[in-house]
């Protein structure tokens, strides 16, 4: 990659954007703040529908793409070999899109909703701490946490991978629209704009996973050793992750992010089994996880259409809205990173290991934490509710395993695992960020290192900023009200990329039917 050129026209815009968020808040936070929280509140008002919408939308695709003739097709053509073994692969899949959010989000999520600490309930009638309560906690988790988001993924992915193996179009965003508008829409300035707010989407997406991270380590450090959150600690903190995942980064697919993420993976599997095993909730936890997959594919209907008439503001702005226009945020350029995994695979494979096999595992998890969190809540072992109102979202992890045999050892384990998913997750969206910002860069280059450092510590700073200056009730208000904002704007790009999968795998003759 020595000597690649910067796509100007990309890392200029895109840059700049993060760079003036960083510096407004810097100056005047409460003006970022308000600018992000009217277009928060704009999009939840006016564009619920279109967001639901969104999401069956792309799941039904997925369904089809993964039982039909089109999942034969071979990414790379029929002779394409495979580069990663299939259990690297996975845990490159799994572990790259989800950061460090779903460990904190599997206790507080499900503690949340059945407590209905925010009002989560309100709106369907349901009694907090209620049998039925329970049901939905699980339930509703599964719905927020599987099937749908990684829906996302998966389709971006293939569409990605199946565009730039098979018909060798340049890595870019705008080639996603190639079979619906043809070459015209590579033209610079077009390919330019959308591959920048492809870009930025991500860049603030990463802001807020990175600003959950500093959020779990200022929680603990109070919660557990009684260390107040300082901002000097924030931006320590800070400092660390982003030296980690640019490291990372810098040494490329193989060196870096195979490593920490089959890491991060067998940490996983580990915690999983402790909290299985020794949180003696273990019967709890396959009852109640059975009956709420029950109840989940009850409401389906009404969860995946309800633009808050039903569930109310509290439940759909706050939370399902806010988790839709997140992963819509992620998906595109993560879908790049995602893409160069595939080669050598089918589609049916691709979407099985990036849709599929992550949904199955986040129902796994929510219901072993989840189920877990949610037995030690009912029964009274521990009041994590009260933890959660008393000190915040991110408390309630550290309450949790505070709660587990060995929790002084688990505890910085626990931490350390954070560090490492979040970690894995920044430096595949960090490379692929950079290499959307290269001139003549192909699927699977790395892009140059002063890139990945720049985009890297930019980053970081915002992250810093949004969380010592920006936090809310919540944790993380500042975050959700960018991620929102940046998030209805990429809608038109999603709703696009959707036709034009439609129209590429099952409308074009040439593609629907020859087998690649």
């Amino acid at each position: 990659m020595k000597g690649k050129a910067i796509r100007k026209g990309v890392f200029i815009p895109a840059f700049s954007c993060v760079l003036i968020a960083g510096a407004v808040g810097l100056i005047n936070n409460q003006l970022l703040i308000s600018f992000f929280k009217g277009a928060f509140e704009l999009a939840y008002q006016n564009l619920s529908w279109l967001y639901q919408w969104i999401v069956l939308a792309i799941v039904i695709i997925c369904v089809i793409l993964t039982f039909s003739k089109v999942g034969n097709i071979r990414i790379g053509g029929p002779d394409a070999k495979p580069k990663y073994g299939f259990w690297s692969w996975f845990a490159m899949s799994l572990t790259g899109g989800i950061g460090a959010s779903i460990v904190s989000s599997s206790i507080s999520q499900p503690i949340t909703f059945l407590q209905s600490i925010w009002g989560e309930l309100d709106g369907y009638g349901i009694e907090p701490g209620s049998s039925e309560a329970v049901l939905f906690a699980l339930g509703r988790s599964f719905h927020e946490w599987s099937v749908f988001p990684y829906a996302f993924y998966g389709i971006c992915s293939i569409s990605i991978a199946y565009l730039c193996f098979n018909k060798k179009q340049p890595v870019s965003l705008s080639t996603l629209l190639v079979p619906l508008f043809g070459d015209k829409v590579k033209k610079r300035g077009i390919s330019s704009l959308i591959d920048a707010v492809n870009i930025l989407a991500l860049a603030l997406a990463l802001v807020g996973t990175l600003g959950t991270f500093i959020g779990l380590t200022s929680a603990c450090a109070k919660y557990v050793y009684n260390i107040q959150p300082t901002h000097i600690l924030m931006l320590t903190v800070m400092g660390v992750t982003t030296i980690l995942y640019l490291l990372s980064s810098l040494s490329g697919v193989e060196k870096g992010i195979k490593f920490f993420a089959n890491l991060n993976f067998r940490f996983y599997m580990v915690l999983t089994a402790i909290v299985l095993v020794l949180g003696g909730s273990a019967a709890f936890i396959f009852n109640t996880s059975t009956s709420a997959i029950g109840y989940w594919l009850q409401n389906l209907p009404l969860w995946s259409l309800d633009t808050g008439t039903s569930g109310g503001s509290a439940l759909l702005q706050w939370w399902t809205i806010y988790n839709w226009t997140f992963w819509m945020a992620f998906a595109p350029v993560t879908g790049v990173f995602l893409a160069q995994l595939t080669y050598g695979h089918t589609i049916r494979e691709s979407l099985i290991v990036n849709w599929l096999m992550p949904s199955v595992f986040a129902i796994i998890w929510f219901s072993v934490f989840g189920g877990c969190a949610i037995n030690w809540q009912v029964s009274g072992f521990l009041d994590i509710a009260s933890v959660i109102n008393e000190n915040g979202t991110y408390a309630g992890i550290w309450a949790f395993i505070g709660k587990l045999p060995f929790a002084q050892i688990l505890i910085p384990i626990t931490l350390f695992i954070m560090l490492i998913s979040f970690s894995t997750s920044a430096d595949n969206s960090v490379s692929a960020i950079s290499a959307l910002c290269t001139q003549n860069s192909k699927i699977g280059d790395e892009a140059p290192s002063i890139l990945k450092i720049l985009w890297g510590v930019a980053i970081g700073v915002l992250a810093y900023l949004l969380m010592a200056y920006a936090a809310g009730t919540k944790g993380n208000d500042g975050v959700r009200y960018m991620v929102v904002a940046i998030g209805s704007v990429l809608s038109i790009f999603i709703i696009l990329m959707i036709a034009s999968t439609v129209k590429m795998f099952f409308v074009d003759k040439k593609t629907s039917q020859k087998q690649e």
